[in-house]
């Protein structure tokens, strides 16, 4: 995460080779120069992220064809890796990736909670299918998932390199994106997945977002010769700190640190002073924890600060903007990563977007204002509790009273924490999204 979402469309969108650059699963290139002429599209998603991309597909699948701008000169490779709970596998298999994921990927089967004291003694274990019964819990590589979606898109839908300078209303006729190298794009609809710094929201009236007093490490470990972890989300909270590692993969195990800091600090680029760093915060905990961070890659280490977006009624704009602009993910509602929800809610946004805006974009009764309103009704119903929860309970467990973390150690965790109810939302009902004829997916 990153400091790092009115009119009736009749027809299919316009082919603008100016605009689009071909897109390889395997190795994403550019093949088109920029240009300073001005390409109309009828719909653009600002963003190849997981937002960007599952809007893209659950739209083709729909019918409905979308141009995907993307300011890197790839996918983004970065990341580390993803959690996604069984509401973000429901969209998975909406939009139909959902299989090739998990024939990648391990299924997880419980929780262990513990403490950093006496090397690591136990509070907790859960098991998902005691206790949560149907849930489904996954690590997913963020490069993999992008790879994936973008794979199911048609060769030419994204253009990399293609960064946004500004946006402007045009009236009825559309919205005015400008390129950092020229190009001028006026497109009907544009639908904002440009991320955590959104130039969208900010041009919408949203506020930055809120550092909420804590950083993150996150990493991914190899083992080229077979992890040798149990399919578990470990948890470790200390005091101010707290860690955790799950496996991903028979080969790959991903991690993470938060621990509190009054401010970001300035950024460090330096892969071995990153992981130095977070090795230090940990000194002295379980052996496990140290173990996978050693086996971690120098590069494959980021820091970032955790931020979140409260979409308070009657304070925060519209996720809309005159029937022709609409926000989604982290660009609309960021949020920290305490439930695990953030990339999960992007991919809910996605389908319910593309199911309101498809029949409006493809000359239906209803108007893409409406469209646009009904879906930030139902998102925002939805997003703000959980939004407010996450960083709720962020500020819970990223206590440092010794007293309160006694107290969380000895009596809430072992006592009270139940993890059917602390799930439910997970719960999201998601029918498939069946291709329609006209447009046949890869």
């Amino acid at each position: 995460m990153a400091l790092a979402s009115s009119t009736s469309l009749c027809s299919p969108p316009l082919p603008c080779p100016r605009l689009r650059r071909r897109y390889s699963a395997a190795v994403p290139t550019v093949t088109a120069s920029a240009t300073t002429q001005r390409s109309d599209e009828n719909i653009v998603i600002v963003g190849a992220g997981v937002a960007g991309l599952a809007t893209a597909l659950a739209l083709r699948r729909l019918g409905v064809e979308a141009a995907v701008l993307e300011q890197g000169a790839t996918l983004r490779a970065g990341g580390t890796s993803l959690t996604l709970f069984k509401n973000g596998w429901r969209v998975l298999d909406a939009i139909g990736v959902a299989d090739e994921l998990r024939a990648k990927y391990l299924r997880i089967q419980g929780m262990r909670m513990r403490s950093p004291a006496a090397g690591g003694r136990d509070l907790r274990e859960f098991s998902f299918e005691e206790e949560a019964p149907g849930q489904e819990v996954r690590a997913v590589e963020r490069r993999v998932l992008l790879e994936t979606l973008a794979s199911k898109l048609p060769p030419g839908t994204i253009s990399f390199s293609s960064k946004l300078k500004s946006i402007a209303e045009q009236g009825p006729d559309g919205t005015l994106l400008e390129l950092e190298d020229g190009r001028q794009i006026l497109s009907k609809i544009v639908i904002g997945c440009d991320g955590v710094n959104s130039p969208i929201a900010r041009w919408m009236g949203f506020s930055e977002p809120r550092y909420v007093g804590h950083m993150a490490f996150r990493g991914l470990a190899e083992y080229a010769d077979g992890q040798p972890f149990e399919p578990k989300v470990n948890y470790i909270y200390g005091r101010g700190v707290r860690a955790g590692f799950v496996p991903v993969s028979p080969t790959k195990v991903y991690w993470f640190i938060c621990f509190n800091r009054q401010d970001p600090g300035p950024k460090i680029t330096d892969p071995a002073v990153l992981k130095s760093e977070a090795l230090d915060l940990v000194r002295g905990w379980p052996s496990d924890l140290l173990a996978v961070m050693h086996s971690t890659p120098e590069g494959a280490v980021v820091r970032t600060p955790l931020v979140d977006r409260w979409l308070w009624p009657g304070r925060a704009p519209s996720a809309s903007r005159g029937g022709r602009v609409v926000l989604v993910g982290d660009a609309w509602h960021p949020m920290t990563p305490n439930l695990g929800q953030g990339a999960c809610c992007a991919l809910e946004d996605a389908v319910v977007l593309a199911r309101r805006l498809a029949p409006a974009a493809s000359g239906g009764t209803n108007s893409i204002e409406a469209a646009m309103r009904a879906y930030e009704a139902e998102r925002w119903s939805r997003v703000f509790p959980l939004t407010a929860r996450a960083g709720l309970v962020g500020t819970l467990v990223q206590w440092e009273n010794p007293a309160v973390c006694a107290v969380r150690d000895g009596v809430v965790i072992p006592r009270l924490v139940r993890l059917g109810p602390f799930l439910e939302h997970t719960n999201f009902e998601c029918d498939l999204i069946e291709p329609t004829p006209q447009s046949p997916c890869p």
